[in-house]
């Protein structure tokens, strides 16, 4: 049951894909019961992945549920080798008295996601069934997908705003795409971060748009942000397409 705070913290497996070397991609999110506590849950005997070979890049911070997605989808990819079998990675939680754990399998083909495209998936005409392209620099290539592409660390200051921009591209659509949706989300790091606009709408010009927000940290440490960009938010999320992925690192001092 949904309560304002005191609720369950759940790990999710949301489903796996092939890589094209080969390689499979172990996709998961979670889910908070809770309208108004986040919760930060440090890496360690509360927050861990088993084998210990996948540990470590997990989120540690768990927002409440989010107004207009409910809650983060397909935040952590775990690469894992071609020849993985049907060996398991598991994602384990403890919070409020509790341990909650999602195993992550590429053996279950109802568990596949299509990604980074999906033309079955057009959502009634709404969606077109490819990720937008994004990038964090001009000089990058453009990345598609749920594995996305990663930057930093950048520089902040203690309660000095950061501004962190994320370029847009609309790619191969089979309609034409007007704007693109960007959603930020604190996924690490141990103080708060506050973003001025988590949703950004950006108008996509020829295809391309550059969405900016600024963010601010409480306190000293190393951080990560994670950017996703979706073309619509009302029919996508719950599809598991169509979006990509971003995180940006930052090492936030006084």
């Amino acid at each position: 049951m949904i309560r304002d705070s005191g609720r369950p913290i759940v790990p999710i497996f949301e489903g796996w894909f092939q890589n094209e070397d080969g390689t499979y991609t172990l996709s998961f999110g979670y889910a908070s019961f809770n309208l108004e506590e986040a919760l930060h849950i440090p890496l360690g005997p509360d927050n861990f992945i088993e084998p210990s070979e996948f540990d470590g890049g997990q989120p540690t911070y768990f927002k409440e549920i989010h107004r207009s997605i409910r809650r983060p989808w397909n935040t952590l990819m775990i690469t894992v080798p071609e020849d993985f079998g049907d060996q398991r990675v598991v994602w384990t939680l403890r919070n409020h008295g509790e341990s909650y754990s999602t195993p992550g399998h590429v053996t279950q083909p109802s568990y596949m996601i299509e990604n980074p495209v999906a033309p079955a998936r057009y959502l009634q005409g709404t969606a077109s069934g490819y990720a937008p392209l994004i990038r964090f620099d001009p000089a990058e290539r453009w990345v598609q997908g749920l594995r996305g592409t990663r930057v930093g660390p950048l520089s902040a200051r203690v309660g000095e705003p950061l501004e962190v921009s994320v370029l847009v591209d609309s790619g191969e659509t089979l309609y034409e795409r007007p704007e693109s949706w960007l959603y930020w989300v604190h996924y690490s790091g141990p103080g708060n971060v506050v973003f001025n606009e988590d949703e950004v709408e950006v108008a996509l010009t020829e295809g391309e748009g550059v969405g900016k927000t600024t963010v601010t940290f409480s306190e000293p440490g190393d951080y990560v942000l994670l950017v996703q960009s979706i073309e619509t938010l009302r029919n996508s999320f719950e599809y598991h397409c169509c979006w990509t992925n971003g995180w940006v690192e930052v090492t936030v001092t006084n």
